[in-house]
């Protein structure tokens, strides 16, 4: 859970991130590390938006913590010493509160300010690092972007989801540089929130993303009340209801996203 005896990079280090809210990044978040971890692969989920649904549905309450990733980003304490065990297997959680909030204004005059988290997960023994970004392209946003190599955007089936896409793909340039354009950071869309009976509304979305059809997810996750019921029990939707459609979906997602990792074009 802590350092390894060498400098370690975890393989996949995964930005979960959208400036619009309600558009299923923590659910993405905590469904995709668990079905990861189910696979018997060593998760690591930083929550790193101060709201902390994937620290109260994951771990206990927010509060409850001496210690946060806040403190690994203000204060530069060892990220082992913030990790904790979640009661999944091979799923570890890297907890926040919602004074990480202050964490964007204390980091304004700090150099180097954009490295922080990704100097804090270098070493660890994590074979997936999933990070829950909070709705915004601030400071927090940006060490996440920054320390990634993989990419992965939810997206509402709505018109209003899509706005701001431009100016997040603008931001993910200017930060891996020469690593997009490469292709060494892997970039997939995954549409969230799916109901086939909106057909217009649909149309009208892919017909938007037709230029970025190659990065889309071909796994769509349905609207499904028990993904919603899921986060209320604070439970996983393999646990909470394995026979939904939410379960099914977060599998083939997490099976599409594995057979993605092992392609050597983005290793």
């Amino acid at each position: 859970m802590g350092k390894g005896t060498e400098n370690l990079m975890p393989k996949r280090i995964v930005a979960i991130i959208n400036q619009k809210g309600g558009v299923g990044k923590t659910t993405t978040s905590i469904n995709l590390a668990c079905g990861i971890a189910m696979l018997g692969r060593k998760v690591l989920l930083v929550d790193l938006d101060p709201q902390a649904h994937s620290t109260i549905v994951l771990g206990s309450s927010p509060d409850s913590y001496s210690a946060t990733i806040q403190d690994v980003l203000v204060n530069r304490k060892e990220i082992s010493g913030v990790i904790i065990k979640s009661s999944i297997d091979n799923l570890d959680l890297a907890p926040s509160n919602i004074h990480l909030d202050k964490a964007e204004q204390l980091l304004i005059p700090e150099m180097f300010r954009e490295t922080r988290l990704s100097k804090a997960l270098s070493g660890l023994d994590y074979e997936f690092i999933i990070i829950d970004c909070r709705p915004t392209l601030g400071i927090l946003s940006v060490n996440a972007l920054y320390a990634c190599n993989m990419v992965l955007i939810p997206c509402e089936m709505a018109r209003f989801s899509l706005e701001g896409y431009s100016d997040l793909l603008d931001m993910i340039r200017l930060l891996k540089r020469g690593d997009y354009e490469s292709g060494k950071v892997a970039l997939r869309i995954l549409f969230c929130k799916f109901d086939s009976r909106k057909a217009i509304s649909n149309e009208w979305v892919f017909k938007q993303l037709e230029p970025y059809k190659s990065i889309l997810f071909k796994t769509c996750i349905r609207q499904c009340e028990a993904l919603n019921q899921a986060h209320i029990a604070k439970e996983s939707i393999f646990k909470f209801k394995p026979a939904s459609h939410g379960a099914e979906d977060y599998l083939s997602l997490t099976k599409e996203f594995m057979i993605l990792c092992s392609q050597p074009e983005i290793n």
